[in-house]
């Protein structure tokens, strides 16, 4: 299992750095086709995969449409950059949209990426979005602020619904996903500081939920109070929570954005607001409430201890950027 790793890894990174650094887009389909079958070979090289074959099976499938709809529709003559109201324009970035399950087109994510393993979460969640993202920005740019715009507000109403953490973390990534949209919209070293922030944010997120097997937000109750202090630090700042380390990005976004996309930003406010009343009420109520059920043993993972630390890193990054 270590040598299949070592094989296929590398060339999934490579995959993704191939289909960015294409100039044509048949060798950009081809970069797509080959992230997708490393990607799938990721998923197979679990221990218990054949009890996830069947979300697998469909990720294929989607994966698949995805990439023939944009085959078969991304040709000179239906492409016309200048044309926006031209409704052929509108199938390619839609099946990209489709295939990182961008908001409207979201309804596959909850159901399949939920039974997906903690690395493959993480990474539908970060790199798989990576290849979607630019080539929507540099194709068909004039869509990015309607784009961000309705999976800032779908991922919002989306996420306050859930009781699942899994879940939740979805609607959260399509919310973030609007987030990185506008970062784009105004340079691309705003993006990769906002595109690590949310990184490093999931990354420790799904090691949280899969090492302590935590499926329901409520379950989190029965954790100590490190833990919940750990998920309080963690949905505040996914939600943008001053001091924490995702709330310089957003306020670099909104300062650089706000006069030529007032719209965009005033949304962002507002479903943000919303999201963060919602994560604030429910981590209040656990960090105030005792259960009668004997406390499980936290897990002892120095890595929790970093998060922490790096997590109030804010006030610097603020200090530094601003």
């Amino acid at each position: 299992m270590y040598n299949f790793n070592i094989m296929v890894f590398p060339m999934y990174l490579l995959s993704i750095i191939f289909s960015l650094s294409s100039s044509s887009w048949i060798l950009i389909w081809m970069g797509m086709e080959m992230n997708l079958i490393s990607f799938i070979f990721i998923m197979l090289n679990h221990p218990i995969y054949m009890m996830k074959m069947e979300s697998s099976m469909k990720y294929f499938l989607i994966q698949s449409l995805g990439s023939l709809i944009f085959l078969l529709t991304i040709n000179n003559s239906m492409i016309y950059y200048n044309e926006k109201f031209l409704i052929f324009a509108m199938v390619p970035p839609m099946a990209l949209m489709l295939k990182s399950g961008m908001a409207p087109l979201h309804s596959w994510t909850p159901m399949i990426v939920n039974k997906f393993s903690m690395k493959n979460v993480f990474l539908f969640f970060t790199l798989q979005k990576l290849v979607p993202f630019f080539i929507l920005f540099s194709s068909w740019n004039y869509m990015i602020s309607y784009i961000s715009n309705i999976n800032i507000i779908i991922g919002t109403i989306g996420g306050m619904t859930q009781s699942s953490l899994i879940k939740m973390m979805i609607f959260s990534s399509i919310n973030n996903t609007g987030w990185m949209m506008m970062s784009m919209m105004n340079s691309f070293s705003l993006f990769l500081l906002y595109f690590m922030n949310y990184f490093v944010l999931s990354f420790f997120m799904m090691k949280f939920i899969f090492k302590l097997q935590i499926k329901w937000i409520i379950q989190i109750n029965i954790l100590s109070m490190k833990i919940k202090w750990f998920y309080f630090m963690t949905v505040m700042s996914l939600s943008g929570f001053p001091p924490f380390m995702s709330f310089t990005p957003k306020w670099l976004i909104m300062k650089n954005l706000y006069t030529h996309y007032t719209l965009n930003i005033l949304l962002g406010i507002i479903f943000s607001t919303i999201s963060l009343f919602f994560y604030i009420k429910s981590s209040l109520i656990m960090l105030t409430s005792y259960s009668s059920v004997k406390k499980i043993n936290s897990i002892k993972l120095l890595s929790t201890n970093i998060f922490m630390l790096i997590n109030l890193t804010g006030p610097f990054m603020f200090y530094i950027f601003n």
